[in-house]
C-alpha cells in the first residue's frame, strides 16, 4: 500500500494505493487503484443549543480520532471561519436573513467538504431533527458513503 497527495483544483485529497489481485502471482496480474483515506464527517444537531452542541461534537471527535479516522468537524470549522451572528441558541433561517445567509455558506462548506474528502459520515443523536444533518445526510447517501449512527443511550423511564 502506498500513501500520498493529489492536488486537486482548490485542495489537496489525501489518498491510499491500494493493490487488488485479479489473478496470478506477478505484478501484470494486479490492478492497483486509488482510495481515499478514511475521513469521517460528523453530522448533528446544532441549533437551539446555547453551544451550538460543539462539546457533543468535539467529544465525537475524540472518539473516532482514537479508532483511526480523520474527523472532519463542523463545530471546529464553525470556530475557525465563524457562528451564526445571532448564535445557535436562536438561530433560524427561516424568518431571519442573517441567519439563512449563514445557513448557505455553511451548507456549500459542509457539502463541498463531505463531496471532496469524506470517505464516511457519522450521524450523532438528533441528526433527524436538524435540517443540516439530513442534508448532509442526503449528501452522503447519494455519494454511497458509508453511513454511522449514534446508538442513544437506554432511557430509564423504558424498564
Amino acid at each position: 500500500m502506498r500513501e500520498g497527495t493529489r492536488q486537486n483544483r482548490n485542495s489537496t485529497v489525501e489518498y491510499v494505493t491500494v493493490m487488488y489481485k485479479v489473478g496470478g502471482s506477478n505484478p501484470p496480474d494486479s490492478i492497483f487503484m486509488k482510495q481515499r483515506k478514511p475521513t469521517i464527517y460528523i453530522a448533528g444537531p446544532m441549533r437551539g443549543y446555547e453551544d451550538g452542541n460543539f462539546p457533543a461534537f468535539d467529544r465525537q471527535t475524540k472518539q473516532l480520532t482514537k479508532q483511526g479516522w480523520k474527523v472532519i468537524n463542523p463545530a471546529e470549522m464553525d470556530r475557525q471561519e465563524g457562528s451564526p451572528p445571532n448564535g445557535h441558541k436562536t438561530f433560524d433561517p427561516t424568518t431571519d436573513y442573517q441567519d439563512q445567509e449563514f445557513m448557505r455558506k455553511a451548507l456549500e462548506r459542509d457539502m463541498i467538504v463531505i463531496c471532496r474528502d469524506c470517505t464516511a459520515i457519522y450521524m450523532m443523536s438528533g441528526w433527524e431533527n436538524s435540517r443540516g444533518a439530513k442534508a448532509e445526510w442526503h449528501c452522503a447517501k447519494a455519494l454511497g458513503l458509508n453511513i454511522y449512527y449514534e446508538a442513544p443511550l437506554p432511557c430509564p423511564d423504558h424498564y
